[in-house]
C-alpha cells in the first residue's frame, strides 16, 4: 500500500508545480508528512496534503479555500476530502470536512496561527463516522520565502462501529517554503 501512495503524492507534486505556492514539511511526536500549496486566482487556493502515523495509517486531504483578509488577520474558509488508510486496524474510509485557517501577524517575524475543521457523519464514508481537526502554532519567519511553525494540533476520525482514531494529538514542527 505504502508504494502507490507514495507514487500518487510523487505524482500530484510533480503534476502540480506550477500551482505551487509553496511546500511543507510536519513532523510531529507520532507523524511526519508534506504539503502543497498555491493560489487557483487571486483569493482562492488549493491544497494536498499527505501525513504517515507511526502505526501505519496514511492521511491524504485535497481542500479548495476562499481567501480573506479583514485588517492585519488573514484567512481562509473551504472544504477538504480527506481519506484514511490504516494498514494495521483496517480502518479505512474518508470525509468532507468544513472549515478554515486565520493568520495574525505580530511583527515582521511572527505571527500567530489557528485553524478548525469539522467533517460531520453525514459526510463520511466506508468506516469513517465523522472528522475534527484543530490546531493553535507561532510561525516564525527565517527568510522572506521560508519559516517555521511551532505548534499543538488534534486529528481525529470517528469509525463507524464506535471508537475513534487519534492520528495526531500533541505538538508538530512545520517548516514551509515558499516557492
Amino acid at each position: 500500500m505504502k508504494s502507490p501512495l507514495l507514487a500518487a503524492v510523487l505524482l500530484a507534486t510533480t503534476a502540480l508545480s506550477a500551482l505551487a505556492g509553496g511546500v511543507a514539511f510536519r513532523f510531529g511526536d507520532e507523524s511526519f508528512g508534506a504539503s502543497i500549496a498555491g493560489d487557483i486566482g487571486p483569493e482562492t487556493s488549493a491544497q494536498f496534503d499527505w501525513l504517515h502515523h507511526e502505526d501505519d495509517a496514511d492521511l491524504l486531504s485535497a481542500g479548495l479555500y476562499a481567501n480573506g483578509r479583514r485588517g492585519a488577520l488573514t484567512g481562509r474558509v473551504g472544504a477538504k476530502a480527506v481519506t484514511l488508510t490504516a494498514d494495521d486496524s483496517g480502518f479505512d474510509g474518508g470525509v468532507m470536512a468544513f472549515g478554515g485557517d486565520l493568520s495574525l501577524p505580530l511583527n515582521d517575524v511572527l505571527r500567530l496561527r489557528g485553524g478548525i475543521y469539522y467533517g460531520p457523519e453525514a459526510t463520511g464514508f466506508s468506516d469513517v463516522d465523522g472528522y475534527s481537526e484543530w490546531s493553535l502554532s507561532a510561525e516564525i519567519s527565517i527568510f522572506q520565502n521560508s519559516a517555521i511553525q511551532l505548534g499543538f494540533g488534534d486529528i481525529e476520525f470517528d469509525a463507524e462501529k464506535g471508537g475513534e482514531f487519534d492520528f495526531e494529538d500533541g505538538p508538530f514542527v512545520r517548516l514551509q517554503l515558499r516557492l
